[in-house]
């Protein structure tokens, strides 16, 4: 990547500073004491952010930076859930209208979330089974009404706010950091993040995480363009996306290090990791890095003693969902199995279920 590319992304976030913290504030690092790694890890704890995610910080950095004029067009964009709550928020707070379309699959807590930041502010409307089908509405709807489109993640404004919390990062003095695990859906946050830290930390490495049926990242990386996937898993819903972005590309193309495929069972054991190391219970999408970690740890990839961060990035998960997720989570390097036995109701029925030791 060319310096002048890379200068354009690292002035974009500088810009954001100005903007964003009218809206929220830092976020924390908090340093895990995790047993199954000989390195020492930390977490980005973007769920406790004005959303419970990191989706704010582009939605409301894009949206500032447009003209009065350009905001009484009215905002038009497509989300699975998080970044349509930075719109509400910033809709709200700007005092625009904003139209957001999203999948039918959507979590009921995102949905209701959005309607309640943005209030009469946002109009929500459910199309199609994916974010991709979604989008394709919206900028439909757009070029009908006129409307300014705001990019979840393929825009350099939202790639700029996003990289606040790169920044963030890099002035809590907890750094440097050997390796960064970050999870990638359309790759804005990822893009944002390298850039940023590569700049002061010329060492770090950068990881991308994804989940095995949406690596829409690792498909583009291997065509040397963005790719559509024929299927998308949505268990991580935050990071569905059939298709990267063409400015994402480029730029986790040159900064990232490297790509990690996890599974939906690997993400629920990084759920149960933070549930019982911190308190901490993400949503699928947000687990995502801890599970990459995980999965570089079993593979012997990462040195004893090296520093680690994860990036927690979103906490909006439907409270139905933890049952499934408890049932999938696992034990150490192991899985849970659950077996069903039938006992008939009776007095005495349980004492009789175990065989009786003979007398000698």
């Amino acid at each position: 990547m060319s310096k002048s590319e890379n200068d354009q992304l690292f002035d974009e976030i500088l810009a954001a500073r100005e903007r964003v913290y009218a809206l929220g504030s830092v976020t924390p690092l908090q340093p895990l004491d995790i047993p199954f790694s000989s390195c020492e890890v930390w977490v980005k704890r973007e769920d406790l952010g004005p959303i419970k995610a990191y989706k704010w910080r582009g939605a409301y950095n894009a949206m500032a930076a447009l003209s009065e004029s350009q905001r009484d067009k009215g905002i038009v964009t497509a989300s699975a859930g998080n970044h349509a709550q930075g719109i509400a928020l910033a809709a709200n707070e700007l005092r625009c209208s904003a139209v957001i379309y999203m999948p039918r699959a959507t979590p009921e807590v995102k949905r209701s979330e959005v309607k309640r930041i943005g209030a009469e502010m946002v109009e929500i409307k459910l199309v199609g089974d994916s974010y991709d089908e979604a989008a394709e509405a919206a900028r439909v709807h757009c070029e009908q009404c006129g409307g300014v489109y705001v990019h979840p993640y393929d825009d350099l404004l939202v790639m700029g706010g996003q990289g606040t919390l790169a920044d963030e990062i890099v002035m809590s003095g907890s750094g440097p950091f050997d390796r960064v695990y970050v999870a990638i859906g359309g790759g804005g946050l990822a893009a944002a993040l390298s850039c940023w830290l590569k700049k002061y930390w010329p060492g770090v490495k950068v990881f991308g995480v994804e989940g095995v049926d949406q690596a829409s990242m690792t498909a583009a990386l291997e065509a040397g363009k963005p790719v559509s996937l024929d299927y998308v898993d949505v268990f991580c819903d935050g990071t569905a996306v059939r298709k990267v972005g063409t400015n994402t590309y480029n730029y986790c193309s040159k900064l990232l290090d490297g790509m990690i495929t996890v599974t939906n069972d690997d993400v629920c054991h990084a759920i149960r990791t933070l549930w019982e190391s911190a308190r901490i219970i993400p949503e699928p999408s947000g687990a995502m890095s801890l599970a990459g970690l995980q999965r570089h740890s079993d593979e012997c990839v990462v040195e004893p003693g090296e520093k680690v961060l994860c990036i927690v990035s979103g906490a909006n998960m439907d409270f139905a969902q933890l049952g499934a997720i408890a049932h999938r989570a696992g034990i150490g390097s192991k899985h849970r199995r659950f077996l069903r036995v039938p006992i008939p109701q009776g007095r005495g029925t349980l004492v009789d279920f175990f065989p009786k030791e003979e007398a000698p």
